[in-house]
């Protein structure tokens, strides 16, 4: 498995850094985000998807990437990890039930992968 880091402070900067990092052939799979609030989460993750990247992120106040500490910026890990090892799964929880819908979770992470 490679992984890459990336940054940027807009959709086009994360965008270009994309690209750039899939120049020698690296295709990831999995990207870790942290982003602060103040970036379009939407696009990208639509940007991600459009590549085939699940998206496992947070939003934050304040962003690290390689030792450096970012402010309304858009950080991320790129994985080229086999979708077959993992599974993003997302459920929300209006009625703030967390600890149900932890369980319900860990349930279907039992059965996906039961070793």
């Amino acid at each position: 498995m490679k992984a890459k880091s990336i940054k940027g402070n807009s959709t086009e900067e994360i965008s270009a850094a994309l690209s750039g990092s899939m120049t020698d052939g690296f295709k990831p799979t999995l990207a870790i985000v942290f982003l602060s609030m103040k970036q379009d989460r939407n696009a990208i993750s639509k940007l991600l998807g459009e590549k085939g990247v699940s998206v496992f992120g947070a939003t934050t106040n304040g962003e690290f990437i390689d030792e450096s500490l970012g402010r309304e910026s858009v950080v991320m890990l790129l994985l080229d990890m086999n979708p077959a090892y993992f599974n993003v799964l997302f459920t929300e929880y209006p009625e703030k039930n967390y600890r149900e819908v932890a369980r319900q979770q860990a349930e279907k992470a039992k059965q996906l992968f039961p070793n």
